[in-house]
């Protein structure tokens, strides 16, 4: 199933996908499963203005997209996302599901109570320690460490399409790229040649369609004048700088 909800009120920074650390990813999937559970149902994909969360939940995808006009973030979120008529109210449910959990309220706030354990502590205390403490004849509990400790676990499988005309330097920061993963040690970057859409997004990360190749970048004659140019110009002034050394 695809289902897609506007943002509103919730788009935090950690909501618009700007991840830095592990802790990060598991702090914004905790905030996706909190805005499904009070979701009144989901939107017109077409109407919807942005920003916007979109969930796409079936057997062999299981990712979240937020989707705003330069950007467009993607990351792992595994959980079986469904709706159910309640049998009693006749309402309406969504549900949140991974394996036999269902994601209740009660067991999102214990998750989010060890999220901010583990942050506040994880410099003194390591994970273990702060799951026994806590109430373990709680049922609600229990399932809430299982869920936090399958998050801690995850392959987040995080990429960052921008179309960047701000921070755009050459081929250092092109204006149209992938940013991939999200920890400064391990991020890098994967230049484009035109701006790209979700559908083509959605098409590079499906296993079952052709795969995507890169092309590194052809340089044009004037480009390469350019660069040999600025290169010219720092040989012949680092020369200048060593003759004048010798000279004192």
């Amino acid at each position: 199933m695809r289902y897609a909800h506007s943002l509103g009120s919730m788009s935090s920074a950690k909501m618009e996908g700007k991840l830095k650390k592990p802790l990060d990813y598991i702090n914004i999937v905790l905030q996706i499963i909190e805005h499904l559970l009070s979701w009144s149902g989901p939107e017109n994909e077409v109407s919807l203005k942005m920003p916007y969360l979109l969930i796409e939940s079936t057997k062999k995808i299981q990712r979240a997209y937020i989707i705003k006009s330069d950007q467009i973030v993607s990351f792992a979120f595994p959980f079986h996302v469904y709706d159910k008529v309640d049998g009693v109210t006749g309402q309406c449910e969504w549900h949140v599901r991974y394996k036999d959990i269902d994601v209740s309220t009660p067991i999102l706030s214990n998750s989010r109570g060890l999220y901010s354990d583990y942050e506040a502590y994880h410099d003194k205390k390591s994970y273990r320690e702060i799951a026994s403490a806590q109430n373990l004849s709680d049922t609600d509990m229990l399932k809430a460490i299982r869920l936090f400790e399958m998050l801690m676990i995850t392959e987040p499988a995080y990429i960052r399409y921008d179309y960047d005309p701000k921070g755009a330097k050459g081929l250092k920061h092109p204006l149209c790229h992938f940013d991939c993963n999200f920890i400064n040690e391990y991020h890098y970057k994967i230049g484009l040649h035109n701006r790209i859409n979700l559908t083509q997004i959605e098409d590079m990360l499906d296993k079952d369609t052709n795969s995507w190749f890169i092309a590194k970048y052809k340089e044009s004659v004037q480009e390469k004048k350019k660069r040999l140019k600025i290169r010219f110009a720092k040989n012949k002034k680092s020369k200048d700088t060593m003759k004048h050394k010798k000279r004192k």
